[in-house]
């Protein structure tokens, strides 16, 4: 894979955001270079320069020990989460790879309850060839408000 194309990402992003709708999370961290960084972070912080995020990882192992303590340690209720990418803007080119941007909503349906949205934000992608696939090198997920629910447990 020499350079990649607006179709090639759109169907990235689709077998991403796939993969996590069908909670195949033991699959997620496979979409992240070995040196990655993944952070959800709030506006605030992000327009003042600070890397406070309220979610932080820095390799792929990072992402695999995330999932582990989701699938296999933590309690919480059963749920459903939808992500609703908004349109997909290629904003740079690096190297072979290219630093892509686009709205994030997600919703959250718990079994007895309405459904929910527990994300707004916007995502900061720098999408890599590697291995003979695309992968992302850095993932920051910008949401707008101050607070975020604590029942933001999945990935964005």
């Amino acid at each position: 894979m020499n350079t990649i194309d607006r179709d090639a990402l759109r169907d990235f992003y689709d077998d991403y955001y796939n993969t996590l709708d069908d909670v195949r999370l033991e699959e997620w961290p496979g979409f992240f270079t070995d040196d990655c960084i993944y952070r959800v972070i709030p506006r605030e912080n992000f327009e003042a320069g600070y890397t406070l995020s309220t979610i932080y990882a820095e390799s792929r192992g990072m992402l695999v020990d995330r999932v582990m303590g989701l699938t296999r340690t933590q309690m919480y209720a059963p749920r459903y989460y939808r992500r609703f990418p908004g349109p997909l803007r290629i904003v740079g080119r690096e190297g072979d790879g290219v630093r892509a941007r686009h709205n994030l909503l997600v919703v959250q349906t718990l079994i007895d309850k309405q459904s929910e949205i527990v994300l707004s934000a916007v995502c900061h992608d720098l999408v890599v060839p590697d291995d003979g696939r695309m992968r992302l090198r850095e993932r920051i997920v910008v949401f707008d408000s101050e607070m975020i629910s604590n029942s933001l447990i999945y990935p964005a």
